[in-house]
């Protein structure tokens, strides 16, 4: 093993969607950068290039899912009009858009980022390569962390599976062994747990290959994710779910305590500040949920009954989309599929799966849907220091001793815009990951170096929803004006605004994982919006009123917004702007 240091301006952590984003915008508006990226895997694209599966779409159709200004082009790629995107089509896109903007030279690939820490006013990080093993200690004086919120699965934890005798994977490992298991006559059958969007990807994986799929949605467990089909039906038109979570029409009818950015908020307040306001929307998002329970026949027929989410689509984060070839429900209607709902209480030999009801079955292999574990696979030091950037610690009781007034002063500004929220259901969170909640002011800075005026770290892609495109692109330029110290930020207010964001999730989305990190599945318009205003660009940005209000937004309508931001710091400074 050898040991080497290595200098560089920036750093950037992840070569996913996030990475790749926040590398090209630091680049474009700063060309002569000396910008180093550090991935994990030996390809770009985060989980794209890790676990291409058989039969992997997005949830995403074509023209909602790519770079504003690198096209998923028909005439190059294996796309089509209003088809999902697949798998094998990202990873090829994701090498070609670093290709393209010279990012692939500064990638250091299979290259772990162990420790980060925080030394004479520069950021030490401290990398493994994987192949070799070699050590390197990089310092820099900007520091951009994408790991994302997918990047390590939980650990599989069934008591008795050393002695199964059988194949155990989980949903990390669908891609070459997922396959294999896929593909051998000697499997008949295949135990999926899990009813979340990668266990819908399971089975359909194992039935389309002719596999009898008996599916485990757990009693104990959050329940089943609400899927839906692309395309529903809103009144007499027929229209994109996905365009419906950024049709500003449609977002004013989820409480969003951001929601004002997007310059409508006395119609928001009449929605949601009044007791006629709210009672329509109760009612839209009752008839959505009912909608999608309608047309997936959840409750028409038995063998559906336990894929319905057990609390609406108002509750939840947890939104996936039917986006395979062949409708999966018809594998449960034919009984290739079967669907129960209890829990396990141990494996035991020749593939037995034991159940807490006291039945059991034989299988040939079983696919655990573990979710992802949210806590940092980096060492931060020295102690403390991860408590202080706002990233999950399991020194929980720390950490809430110092938000505890921040939490207590955001759950009763937030309950009073939204008393809706008082009324929590009573479904579970899918896990609880052990860990505390993300705390970052913007959902990207951390709050106590930026209350201190210290701009040298952040945080992209920590934010999910299914408008990813959209949301990294802002967050990237917000980033770089970050770091350079190009943002308004009144300080004194940064631990209440982060503490609005960390704990408007745990009221809005308590059937997801609001309570950890924000979900924006219809509050990504305003989120973005609010960027915008902090760079002090324009928002509304179509070409007339009805088409902001009732047209989506894709990542197209934000083409441009790096020269728009360099134009307005052009005019501000009289520098150059972007060629």
């Amino acid at each position: 093993m050898h040991f080497k240091e290595q200098h560089v301006e920036v750093v950037v952590v992840g070569a996913g969607l996030g990475g790749l984003a926040a590398a090209k915008t630091y680049l474009e508006l700063a060309p002569q950068t000396d910008l180093l990226i550090l991935e994990g895997r030996s390809a770009v694209g985060g989980v794209w290039a890790q676990n291409s599966y058989e039969g992997l779409r997005t949830n995403n159709l074509y023209g909602t899912y790519e770079f504003s200004d690198f096209p998923l082009d028909p005439s190059k790629y294996d796309v089509r009009p209003e088809a999902h995107i697949p798998g094998y089509v990202l990873k090829q896109y994701f090498g070609d858009f670093a290709e393209h903007f010279d990012l692939q030279r500064r990638i250091r690939f299979n290259t772990r980022v162990h420790t980060i820490a925080k030394v004479d006013g520069h950021w030490k990080v401290q990398a493994q390569t994987i192949n070799n093993r070699d050590e390197t200690l990089y310092t820099c004086n900007k520091l951009i962390m994408c790991t994302g919120l997918s990047s390590t699965p939980n650990a599989i934890s069934i008591p008795g599976q050393k002695d199964f005798g059988k194949p155990i994977l989980n949903h990390t490992r669908l891609g070459i062994e997922g396959a294999s298991l896929a593909c051998d006559p000697a499997v008949k059958s295949v135990t999926v747990i899990g009813a979340s969007k990668y266990g819908y990807d399971a089975v359909y994986m194992m039935a389309s290959n002719g596999k009898r799929v008996e599916w485990i949605n757990r009693r104990s467990g959050g329940g089943a994710v609400l899927m839906a089909l692309p395309w529903v039906w809103f009144g007499r038109w027929r229209v994109k779910l996905e365009g419906l979570t950024t049709t500003r029409f449609v977002t004013w009818f989820s409480p969003c305590i951001w929601g004002n950015c997007d310059g409508f908020g006395w119609l928001r307040g009449l929605l949601h500040g009044t007791a006629l306001g709210r009672w329509l929307v109760r009612l839209f998002w009752e008839k959505m949920s009912a909608d999608v329970a309608e047309e997936n026949g959840y409750r028409k027929e038995d063998a559906l009954k336990h894929l319905e989410p057990d609390e609406g689509l108002f509750w939840t984060g947890r939104v996936g989309i039917l986006s395979y070839p062949k409708h999966i429900y018809d594998f449960v209607r034919s009984g290739q599929v079967t669907v129960s709902r209890k829990d396990i209480s141990h494996l035991s030999e020749q593939g037995t799966v034991n159940f807490a009801d006291g039945t059991s079955l034989k299988t040939d292999a079983l696919i655990a849907i573990t979710g992802w574990d949210l806590a940092p696979t980096v060492t931060y030091e020295p102690k403390g220091l991860d408590i202080s950037l706002g990233v999950p610690t399991r020194d929980m009781s720390d950490e809430q001793r110092f938000w505890n007034r921040f939490d207590r002063a955001a759950d009763e500004e937030i309950l009073k815009q939204f008393p809706a929220l008082r009324h929590q259901p009573t479904a579970k969170v899918p896990y609880k990951p052990g860990v505390s909640a993300f705390r970052f002011y913007r959902g990207i800075a951390p709050p106590q170096l930026t209350a201190e005026g210290d701009h040298s770290i952040a945080f992209m892609k920590m934010i999910n929803g299914p408008s990813n495109a959209l949301l990294v692109e802002a967050q990237a330029l917000w980033t770089y004006a970050y770091l350079n110290d190009k943002i308004p930020i009144e300080r004194p207010n940064v631990y209440y605004q982060t503490a609005l964001t960390s704990r408007f999730g745990k009221h809005r989305y308590p059937c997801g994982f609001g309570s950890w990190y924000p979900e924006t599945v219809f509050d990504a318009m305003p989120y973005v919006d609010m960027l915008l205003m902090d760079l002090g660009i324009n928002r509304w940005r179509k070409a007339s009123w009805i088409r902001e209000v009732f047209e989506e937004y894709t990542i197209h309508d934000y083409r441009g917004i790096n020269r728009e931001w360099s134009k307005v710091q052009q005019q501000k400074t009289n520098a150059a702007p972007l060629p």
